[in-house]
């Protein structure tokens, strides 16, 4: 599997509202990301996390995808926009702390600067364990201001 470079290198997010942890896969439609929620981690309460902020990981994932791209095309990230979402469905009322998952999201319409991905929230140790999956609608923007 080949190393990425940091999230912060080709994506606008900081913490704590980055939340994704690294970049597992890119290729030319998809891009797989992992996320481990830690206790101190925004929008824990009691050990877990609401399972609506997987709206928010596969808007990150997204991020990451395009911005990964123009990252290897030697130019800046881009900025990006959450437009909506067709469907989500959440198996699981929440997210457990310390449990290692994984989003698997794949480009299915792009016509810029709008783009639609499908994506699939899994465990890590179990990838056949889908938690959450839907579509989501981004635009994508230009490079934030410096």
């Amino acid at each position: 599997m080949p190393a990425y470079p940091p999230l912060t290198a080709f994506m606008p997010h900081r913490p704590p509202m980055l939340f994704l942890d690294a970049l597992l896969a890119h290729d030319d439609t998809s891009v797989v990301v992992e996320k481990t929620f830690r206790a101190d981690d925004v929008f824990v309460e009691q050990g877990s996390v609401s399972s609506f902020v997987v709206i928010e990981l596969f808007a990150q994932a997204a991020a990451a995808h395009f911005g990964y791209a123009g990252f290897q095309r030697g130019g800046q990230f881009t900025s990006g926009a959450l437009l909506g979402t067709r469907k989500i469905d959440l198996h699981v009322p929440t997210l457990a702390v310390g449990e290692t998952l994984q989003v698997h999201a794949k480009q299915t319409f792009a016509m810029p600067p709008a783009a639609q991905y499908d994506c699939q929230l899994v465990l890590a140790s179990d990838t056949s364990r889908v938690l959450a999956e839907g579509s989501i609608t981004v635009a994508l923007g230009p490079a934030p201001p410096a």
